[in-house]
């Protein structure tokens, strides 16, 4: 029933859509034994068939399954990113959905990125949303790999210490968090030690305060000295205009003369 419910308001809104639309559709929870099946909707809302160019990225952590081999793989800060691409033509007015399947290799939190869809007559490019999956584990009465109290609660407590702060009074003190409050109260040595911490950060402030203040005079001073200085470049610039140089050129001489971009920008902005 679900499904015929989302069906009938993807159609509607593809209906009422003045631009291409891509949406994608995926299980938000799953377990690390399924397998994930992800649809992709493209319509084509003009009056005449389109071709597109479909490119999927698939999320580190994830098999194929089908197709079993990516069309492509990315090189990206030494990660192997596999990805599908499909071509297609669209008739006009026509929703045309492509289908596959992929298997988490352990549990977690991932988001399947954006699918990017191309209109190859035109060159626009239109994404879909991001898919956010929760990936859960089979429970085998083992705490291990990247499982914690959220994504198995059955082989984690929350009494272990997994990287996952449950911070609740439910008469379970969680070890990863702090000032949890089933965990008894902060001791003593605690509170002195943070009370020698803020007057330690306080002494702190006081002399930057202080450097701050000589500090912000100087360069008041320098700022003044600074701005006497592109004043008078900005009337070098309206000397140069007037000989008929163009502004690229100006700015060419300027950069070789040892200028920074940022200088050279503010000069030009207010003339």
């Amino acid at each position: 029933m679900k499904k015929i419910i989302l069906i009938l308001l993807l159609l509607i809104g593809l209906v009422n859509a003045q631009e291409t639309s891509v949406i994608k559709d995926a299980q938000g929870i799953i377990k690390v034994q399924d397998i994930l099946e992800v649809n992709v909707n493209i319509n084509n809302p003009d009056n005449f068939e389109n071709s597109y160019e479909i490119i999927e990225t698939i999320p580190q952590g994830f098999s194929l399954i089908q197709p079993s081999q990516p069309d492509e793989i990315q090189q990206r800060n030494a990660l192997s990113i596999k990805m599908y691409r499909w071509r297609t033509a669209i008739e006009s007015k026509k929703l045309f959905t492509i289908i596959y399947k992929i298997k988490p290799d352990e549990v977690g939190e991932y988001v399947i990125p954006p699918t990017k869809v191309t209109n190859l007559k035109t060159g626009e490019v239109f994404l879909s949303e991001p898919k956010k999956l929760l990936v859960l584990c089979v429970p085998d009465n083992k705490c291990e790999g990247n499982e914690n109290s959220f994504n198995c609660p059955e082989d984690c407590a929350e009494n272990v210490r997994d990287g996952i702060c449950n911070y609740k009074a439910d008469g379970i003190c969680d070890p990863d968090c702090e000032e949890e409050p089933d965990c008894g109260n902060v001791s003593s040595t605690s509170y002195i030690y943070a009370i020698v911490i803020g007057l330690v950060f306080l002494v702190l402030l006081i002399f930057v305060i202080n450097i701050l203040k000589k500090s912000k005079k100087n360069e008041e001073k320098t700022d003044n000295d600074k701005e006497a200085i592109l004043q008078k470049a900005r009337e070098s610039v309206k000397l140069f205009r007037e000989r008929g140089y163009r502004d690229e050129q100006i700015k060419e001489e300027f950069f070789k003369k040892g200028w920074s971009k940022e200088d050279i920008d503010r000069i030009f902005e207010h003339i």
